[in-house]
């Protein structure tokens, strides 16, 4: 099977006046396309705690890509 991870930056969150934060979305999708899950994650950390959550779900499915869109 050939399912990937990717994470799209959707969104930017102001914690402070001068500091801001990317807000991800990280999904897996499978081989024929279809999304299967999908996660918010708030900031580069959180998204590579999500990234390795779906890592280890849904190893099993044969993941074989993570892309990670800017």
């Amino acid at each position: 099977m050939d399912w990937k991870i990717i994470s799209k930056k959707i969104d930017k969150a102001q914690l402070t006046q001068t500091d801001h934060q990317p807000i991800y979305l990280v999904y897996v999708r499978d081989d024929v396309g279809n999304n299967i899950e999908a996660k918010e994650a708030y900031g580069i950390n959180h998204r590579t705690e999500v990234t390795k959550e779906f890592i280890h779900k849904y190893e099993s499915q044969g993941i074989v890509k993570i892309e990670h869109e800017e």
